[in-house]
C-alpha cells in the first residue's frame, strides 16, 4: 500500500501531465466555440428566394427622399440591383446637400424641406430588351419643384445596359426621327389649351434632347413604338408642361440597327393621348 505522500506525488504528476495536453491541444486547435460557427455568407449575398426591395425612404429636417420600383423590375436581378443602387446612391447625395445647405443657412428666412421622389416602372418589354420609364420630382425652396423623365433600357441577352443610340445604325440618317418627333410635338399642341406652336423660343427638340423608352406592340414580345417623352421648357414655357408622344414603328424602322431590328413588330397598343398629356404620373 503507497503512502499518502506517494499517492499525492503521483496524482500531482497526472494533473501535470493532462494540462500539458490541453495546452498543446489549444495550440493546434481553434476554440470550440469558433469551431462551431458557421461560415458567414457574403454581406452583398443575396438571399435565395428574397424579395428584392422596391422602395427605399429617408426622412430628416432637411430633406425627404424617396424610391418606387415596380414589382415587375424586381423579375430581373441584375437590372434592378443597378437602377436601385444608382438611385438611392443619388438620393442620399441629395439629402446631403440640403443637409449642407440647410447648415450653411443664414436663418433669415424658415427652412424649406427639401424633397427628391423617384419612381420607376416597366414600359415595355421583350425577351431580349427591357425598357424601364420614370419620374423625377425635387425640390430646393424654390416656387415650386422641377420634374422630369428619365428612361433605362437593358439588353437581357448582354445583361447589360444600353444607350438610346445603340438602337440605331451607326450611319442612320437620324434627321428623319428628329421630323418625326417634330410632326409628333406640333400635333400634340394643338390638342392643348394654351399651348404654344414651336416658334423661335421653344423650336422643335432633336431626337436627343428628348427621352426615349420603348411602346409595347400589338404583337405580344415585340416592340411596337418608340415613346417620346418631353420634359417643361423644352418645346414650352414650364406652365404648358411635360409631353408623352408616341411614334409608329413606321417612323423609324429604316433606322434601326439590325442587332435590335427584330425586336421591333406591329403597332403601338396605345397611340397616346392626343394633347400628348402624360399616361404615367407620381
Amino acid at each position: 500500500m503507497k503512502s499518502p505522500a506517494a499517492a499525492l506525488a503521483v496524482a500531482l504528476s497526472l494533473l501535470a501531465t493532462l494540462g500539458a495536453c490541453e495546452r498543446q491541444q489549444d495550440r493546434t486547435s481553434p476554440p470550440a466555440s469558433q469551431a462551431r460557427k458557421p461560415a458567414q455568407a457574403p454581406k452583398t449575398q443575396t438571399p435565395v428566394g428574397a424579395i428584392p426591395p422596391l422602395a427605399f425612404k429617408q426622412a430628416a429636417p432637411a430633406a425627404e427622399v424617396s424610391l418606387t420600383l415596380s414589382a415587375e423590375i424586381g423579375r430581373y436581378p441584375a437590372l434592378h440591383a443597378l437602377l436601385y443602387d444608382r438611385e438611392t446612391a443619388q438620393l442620399r447625395a441629395f439629402a446631403t446637400k440640403a443637409d449642407a445647405d440647410r447648415k450653411a443657412d443664414d436663418g433669415q428666412y424658415p427652412w424649406r424641406q427639401y424633397a427628391s421622389e423617384r419612381q420607376w416602372a416597366v414600359a415595355a418589354a421583350t425577351p431580349r430588351l427591357i425598357s424601364l420609364r420614370g419620374m423625377w420630382l425635387d425640390y430646393t425652396g424654390g416656387a415650386h419643384p422641377n420634374h422630369g423623365a428619365a428612361a433605362l433600357l437593358w439588353d437581357a441577352a448582354a445583361n447589360k445596359e444600353v444607350k438610346p443610340a445603340d438602337l440605331f445604325r451607326a450611319d442612320a440618317d437620324m434627321k428623319a426621327l428628329d421630323k418625326a418627333i417634330c410632326e409628333a410635338v406640333a400635333a400634340a399642341k394643338r390638342h392643348r389649351e394654351g399651348a404654344s406652336p414651336p416658334d423661335d423660343i421653344f423650336g422643335c427638340p432633336k431626337w436627343t434632347e428628348t427621352t426615349l423608352a420603348l411602346a409595347p406592340s400589338t404583337e405580344a414580345g415585340k416592340i411596337g413604338g418608340l415613346m417620346v417623352l418631353i420634359d417643361p421648357y423644352v418645346v414650352g414655357p414650364y406652365a404648358e408642361g411635360d409631353y408623352e408622344l408616341i411614334l409608329p414603328l413606321s417612323a423609324f424602322r429604316p433606322l434601326l440597327a439590325p442587332t435590335y431590328l427584330d425586336a421591333f413588330a406591329g403597332s403601338p397598343k396605345s397611340s397616346g393621348n392626343p394633347d400628348g398629356s402624360l399616361s404615367f404620373r407620381m
